[in-house]
């Protein structure tokens, strides 16, 4: 899955770029550019990766409970 795919998917759950780019430790535009497919430094997109994962895993216990 590409970070332009989990941007897309955690921005369908509400989440607003801004907040994404806080919890990521970046800015709104870098997320921007991001989910248009524009290429990030590699911290960033392990960082969007984690967040991604972490909002997968507690959308599975939300699901669960």
């Amino acid at each position: 899955m590409t970070i332009q795919q989990m941007l897309a998917e955690l921005l369908s759950t509400g989440l607003s770029q801004r907040v994404i780019a806080e919890r990521v430790g970046t800015t709104q535009p870098t997320i921007n550019r991001a989910a248009k497919g524009a290429d990030v430094r590699y911290v960033t997109g392990k960082a969007i990766e984690s967040l991604y994962s972490q909002e997968k895993e507690a959308a599975g216990l939300k699901s669960a409970a």
